[in-house]
């Protein structure tokens, strides 16, 4: 695999029972680039994220490979997973302070996640917890370390969950539509900092979400979703300017316009079948054959 790739998903099927979730997803993630993956709910999106860090409720990988900083995660026992999973990837869930405990201080969950990853120094934890806080504009560590989540507004529990990720030193953050339950404003500002974290630190993303406007916001790439395949992946910029497959068309001519345009809603489509070709450079279509 190529060193400057950190995540390689080939041809990757997954199934819940008898019923498939995903089919043929492929696509590379280089060190440092955040990955949107965007469409209708029930698309396969954030079941992709679970076959990918292999949670208790993830579908069963029925194929293909999914490669992470070169260990092949489909041959592993689930202990061999999990230690490789949980030292190298951060999770952020959809509901604000999932993550946590909610009458449990943040200071004790920290603590004890940084212990059971032998990444913890009583010396050195406050002021790294400091550094880490003000990166993301927080203030006053220590009156934030003694509160519980429940204190908290969701916006603030998805600041601190990205906080510990990067006490943590995940090289790979996966998240399930980070923004959806907050308001317009702390969007924004979550945005900037899932910006943050890939330019600054280097932590490679791969966001699942919704919001077309988000993934234009803070992506290098946007992968579409229909249906449990993915159906064109390009750079951000070129998907939302010049895309190609008929469905992220749709999706796009569903956004809400300024000036009393209504939108529309996505047309209904079938399942698509085929192969992903290029067809310009890094710009992908699910084509039939």
């Amino acid at each position: 695999m190529n060193d400057n790739i950190i995540l390689s998903v080939k041809d990757l099927c997954a199934a819940y029972g008898e019923r498939d979730a995903i089919s043929g997803i492929s696509f590379d993630l280089a060190k440092g680039e955040a990955l949107c993956v965007v469409g209708q709910s029930g698309c396969g999106k954030s079941t992709l994220l679970k076959s990918i860090i292999g949670v208790f409720d993830s579908p069963a990988v029925t194929s293909g490979s999914i490669v992470f900083d070169g260990s092949e995660l489909t041959q592993l026992s689930r202990k061999a997973r999990g230690k490789i999973t949980t030292e190298g990837m951060g999770l952020i869930f959809q509901t604000p302070g999932a993550a946590f405990n909610p009458i449990r201080s943040y200071k004790k969950q920290f603590i004890e996640t940084l212990k059971s990853h032998g990444k913890y120094d009583a010396q050195a934890f406050l002021p790294s917890v400091q550094d880490v806080f003000a990166r993301l504009g927080l203030d006053d560590a220590q009156r934030i370390l003694a509160a519980c989540p429940y204190e908290m507004s969701g916006g603030m529990n998805q600041r601190i969950a990205l906080a510990l990720v990067m006490l943590m030193q995940q090289r790979l953050l996966l998240a399930d539509e980070p923004t959806s339950a907050l308001d317009a404003l702390t969007r924004r500002t979550v945005a900037d900092e899932l910006t943050a974290l890939r330019t600054q630190l280097g932590i490679s993303q791969i966001i699942v979400t919704h919001d077309l406007a988000l993934a234009a916001y803070v992506s290098d790439r946007i992968a579409v979703m229909h249906a449990g395949r993915l159906v064109e992946l390009a750079p951000a910029r070129e998907l939302v300017t010049a895309p190609l497959h008929p469905y992220t068309i749709s999706l796009l001519e569903s956004l809400p316009r300024l000036g009393g345009i209504l939108p529309t809603a996505p047309a209904e489509f079938g399942e698509f079948h085929g192969i992903l070709t290029e067809r310009g450079a890094g710009h992908f279509v699910l084509t039939e054959v």
